[in-house]
């Protein structure tokens, strides 16, 4: 046995097991049905409300960012300092997220009100 082979034989004692093919194709279904009802979530929005359907798409976007993070990406079975780094990424960009939309869109918070200061664009 060369130092090479003693080296490859090393690196790989820490396995883990991973999804199987048919985890991987429930994962997608899953994705696939929480896409349709983001979908319909737009589609009903007048019912809804704007703010139920925007702040409802945002928590869709994280349980899918989680799922596609944790199985696709194989975050589940990686070392815990990846997951939080990816955690805090998420965290910063749902946090500028809300900051610009603060910023720049009255109706955001308010269901549609629009500011009377402001010329109607529409």
């Amino acid at each position: 046995m060369t130092t090479t082979d003693t080296h490859d034989v090393d690196t790989h004692d820490d396995h883990h097991e991973h999804p199987s093919d048919r985890s991987y194709v429930g994962i997608a279904i899953i994705l696939a049905i929480l896409t349709a009802i983001e979908v319909l979530m737009f589609i009903i929005e007048d019912s809804l409300g704007k703010t139920v359907v925007k702040l409802g798409l945002l928590g869709l976007m994280v349980v899918k960012f989680w799922i596609v993070g944790s199985y696709f990406m194989h975050l589940k079975f990686d070392n815990k300092v990846l997951t939080w780094l990816f955690v805090a990424g998420l965290v910063l960009a749902v946090a500028v997220y809300f900051i610009m939309m603060s910023a720049f869109e009255f109706s955001f918070w308010n269901d549609g009100f629009e500011d009377p200061g402001l010329p109607d664009i529409n």
